[in-house]
């Protein structure tokens, strides 16, 4: 059967395909077909494709092709009768201009071949079932080849044969994807696959060959010990035709157990690197919060809490405003229910101990040298950065400014002042689901990053507890399922009763400890009050500290 080859749409979509010819189509269903080109199945619009007779070759006349050695590759023909593979012949030239690679059924019967018409085009007659040379693969053989295509698993027996090696070698039916997915026919062999002791991976030295190396190497290791093998050309064809046999046998001979991604056995662990210390936390504002975290440090989420109109977002800057004032730190701030401009005035009124609302109102109330001053080495220092946006935003889009500060800016801290709003911009309409992917992924930056991050939550309503008087926040009451509090490294919380009847109660803020993965001392860390002078939250040494 002559394969009918229309465009395909995946390929036409991506501005490629200008031969209009990538799409094969189905013998049985001519309405789908499958791209070899960028590896997917594709339904066909419109009506099916009528074939004509002069479309079919029964497989029986395929047989009888000749077995030719073809131009470049030097196989023997005794390799190309094992195999059973066959060539077409250009009757102007004499010369091969397809080579034809059988695929067989259970009973070890030819069903389809896959056709390499030269110098490199695909199509396929009949249907490709299986691995390339899983016909001709002994049983209960300890060892098995796997390589990227047909070409590459003549080339390595015929290495093997040299030698008078005869070992099972067979090649992937779809190749190697630049996205390192293992297509499902091969994922059908998986269990014969494994039935071998020991499996080497021969595979391409380009980027698609390597993922799919890696990708099948995860599903099987945990069954076989799997190599593998890197070689110092392009594939084994290639070794082949450059007479470089040894490199290769090299190359088998050094290939290693392949060991799944973050498996480390004991003995590779190194003393020296225990034995030094962890990079220390950054000196807290506030003393006994301190002696009880040792500190606010990079690569770990930390969540602030409270109700509404305790002070959260006040006490988070000046957790900020410290790090990069005394620490030279700097720090990356998402504000998205405070213009830009408004948080760099608090940093600069926090610099003058001046009230935000104040020099928002009247710049004059900050001498000229001194917002100049502060301007300069606090804002325009390097140590503070900012994310022009208010209300808001859709959670891949700050995943992203979030990587952009950590890799490009290199900033130590970043501060997302809160996530309720980024949860907002959302669509799904669960909340409690968001959160938690929202956590996930910020897991995700602190690890690959190192940065450290301060997120800003609401609570929960919680009947029974009002959190404007002064209750006590526990760990559940934090918005979300479960993702804030088991993703969090460090959870605190503001407690204060802003109905109390004197003033002076009404500036004190309690500082709770609910969560703390280092040491885990947790409860009541000290106090802080406000200080309406200043506009500072300062810290208060009381009866409130933790034990």
């Amino acid at each position: 059967l002559m394969p009918i080859r229309v465009p395909c749409p995946g390929c036409r979509s991506s501005g490629g395909d200008a031969s209009g010819n990538n799409l094969t189509l189905f013998d049985d269903d001519p309405s789908r077909g499958y791209c070899f080109k960028c590896r997917k199945s594709y339904s066909v619009s419109g009506e099916k494709v009528q074939r004509t007779k002069q479309d079919f070759v029964d497989l029986e006349v395929v047989k009888t092709y000749p077995v030719r050695v073809s131009r470049g590759l030097p196989v023997s023909q005794e390799v190309l009768e094992r195999y059973g593979v066959r060539s077409s012949i250009d009757e102007q030239t004499g010369e091969v201009n397809a080579i034809y690679y059988p695929y067989h059924d259970q009973d070890k019967n030819v069903v389809g071949y896959k056709v390499r018409r030269i110098p490199k085009t695909f199509s396929v007659i009949g249907k490709v079932k299986g691995m390339f040379g899983q016909a001709q693969c002994k049983n209960n053989a300890k060892l098995l080849i796997i390589t990227e295509g047909e070409k590459d698993t003549l080339a390595v027996f015929e290495m093997l044969n040299r030698k008078g090696k005869d070992w099972n070698v067979v090649s992937l039916p779809n190749g190697a994807n630049e996205a390192g997915e293992i297509d499902e026919a091969t994922r059908r062999e998986l269990e014969w696959i494994v039935s071998h002791e020991k499996i080497l991976l021969c595979f391409d030295m380009d980027a698609p060959g390597r993922e799919t190396a890696k990708a099948l190497a995860e599903l099987i290791a945990s069954q076989s010990t799997v190599a593998i093998m890197d070689l110092p050309r392009k594939d084994a064809a290639e070794l082949l035709i450059h007479g470089e046999e040894e490199l290769w046998w090299k190359a088998l001979s050094g290939s290693k157990p392949y060991r799944p991604e973050c498996i480390v056995e004991g003995k590779d662990i190194s003393l020296a690197e225990l034995r030094k210390p962890k990079q220390p936390g950054y000196e807290l504002p506030y003393p006994q919060l301190q002696r009880m975290t040792w500190g606010l440090r990079k690569g770990e989420i930390t969540t602030i809490s409270a109700g509404s109109g305790i002070g959260k977002s006040l006490w988070a800057r000046e957790i900020m405003y410290h790090m990069a004032k005394k620490h030279g730190l700097r720090v990356a701030n998402i504000a998205l229910e405070t213009t830009m401009e408004d948080m760099v005035r608090y940093y600069i009124a926090m610099d003058n101990n001046v009230p935000g609302y104040k020099l928002m109102f009247n710049p004059d109330c900050i001498p000229e040298r001194e917002y100049e001053r502060s301007y300069r080495e606090i804002i325009a220092s390097g140590k503070m950065d900012f994310f022009k946006h208010w209300g808001s935003l859709d959670a891949d889009l700050l995943m992203n400014k979030m990587y952009y500060f950590a890799k490009v800016l290199k900033v130590d801290f970043i501060l997302l002042d809160h996530v309720s709003m980024v949860i907002a911009g959302n669509d799904s309409q669960n909340e409690r689901k968001d959160i938690d992917k929202l956590f996930e992924r910020e897991t995700q930056v602190v690890t690959e990053t190192g940065v450290g991050i301060v997120n800003i939550i609401h609570l929960k309503r919680v009947p029974g507890k009002n959190y404007n008087k002064g209750d006590e926040v526990e760990l559940v009451d934090l918005r979300g399922s479960a993702g804030a509090e088991q993703m969090s490294f460090n959870v605190w919380a503001l407690e204060r009763n802003q109905q109390a009847d004197e003033q002076s109660k009404r500036d004190v803020v309690k500082i709770r400890v609910l969560k703390n993965r280092l040491t885990g001392f947790t409860g009541l860390a000290g106090a802080a009050i406000y200080d309406h002078e200043s506009g500072r939250l300062n810290p208060l040494e009381t009866s409130y500290e933790g034990e």
